[in-house]
């Protein structure tokens, strides 16, 4: 992922730290995994709770509030810990980026436990929190940005079929193949009449894959799922959507994600759900290969892509 070409020094840690509370005393910190943004580590002197530190890049300038905007959506109906935002600060005093402080989480992200003892009961986990999430209702369908849902779309058909158009017109842009791209607007126009089967809008993380949530091992040895993390994603959309991105991504990094997943979900009443996640998968991956390619990071998993999207289209 996209790094920030930053260094960051402790005294700047502590200075935003004590901006915070003058009596916490900042005593080393490290970097920890994260996306688009830098994240950080802080331990606290006398044993306090370490902190976290999320350093903003510009391209996305409201993403900082609206992480601590989506955050207090969630609260406690996701019935996993949350990190609590403590701050945001976008006046660059401090540092030269926007920046907020939150709680820190205990564990590891899931991606590192990939491959291990009990990954499928954290899979099955995942699948649970997701139909957790899912129970949060949204007044409409878009994009959340700082002040609530962008632009806000009543029916699922009408937001999905231009958010289709829009990522087809980048797919082109961005220099896709133009009869990959015709087919795979065909292939995805003979099933638009499954929009219309949403049974309304709902939170939707768009990001729910290993690297975003935290789990550890209980006294038995078994892995017990302790955060959800990274909020940056989050839209209001059908739940089938988010569906479809939570095994999109975490099949791209665990092909035996998906059983345990779906297990975890749990029963899905829509007429034909199994389309409608192809046809919502279809939308993920041509949105992914754009963002790829936009990051100059098509190397990275572009080509697959591309060969999954030519086998969606016959």
């Amino acid at each position: 992922m996209p790094r920030l070409t930053f260094d960051l020094e402790l005294d700047q840690v502590r200075a935003i730290v004590r901006e915070l509370d003058g009596a916490l005393d900042p005593v080393r910190f490290a970097r920890l995994s994260g996306g688009t943004s830098d994240v950080y580590r802080i331990d606290l002197a006398r044993g306090k709770n370490p902190l976290v530190l999320k350093i903003y890049a510009d391209e996305q300038p409201w993403v900082v509030a609206k992480e601590a905007l989506v955050a207090g959506w969630i609260g406690e109906r996701a019935d996993l810990p949350i990190p609590r935002w403590l701050c945001i600060d976008e006046r660059r005093r401090l540092i030269p980026f926007r920046f907020a402080l939150t709680t820190w989480l205990p564990g590891m992200t899931v991606r590192r436990l990939i491959g291990t003892d009990g990954i499928d009961a954290a899979y099955r986990q995942m699948g649970e929190l997701l139909r957790r999430l899912h129970s949060i209702p949204m007044t409409a369908y878009g994009y959340i940005k700082d002040a609530g849902i962008q632009r806000p779309v009543p029916s699922n058909d009408d937001y999905m079929r231009a958010a289709f158009e829009q990522a087809f017109r980048q797919f082109r842009e961005q220099g896709a193949d133009e009869i990959l791209t015709r087919r795979l607007q065909e292939q995805a126009q003979a099933r638009f009449p499954l929009l219309q089967s949403s049974a309304g809008s709902v939170f939707c993380h768009d990001d729910l894959q290993q690297g975003n949530v935290l789990a550890e091992r209980d006294g038995s040895g078994g892995l017990k799922l302790t955060g959800l993390i990274d909020f940056g994603n989050a839209r209001a959309g059908d739940a089938l959507f988010d569906l479809a991105k939570a095994l999109f991504c975490c099949g791209h990094e665990d092909p035996g994600s998906r059983t345990p997943l779906l297990a975890g979900y749990g029963e899905i009443d829509h007429p034909d759900a199994e389309g409608a996640i192809w046809l919502y998968t279809l939308f993920h991956s041509v949105s992914m290969w754009c963002w790829l390619t936009r990051h100059g990071l098509a190397s990275d998993g572009g080509a697959g892509l591309l060969r999954d999207l030519d086998a969606m289209s016959r």
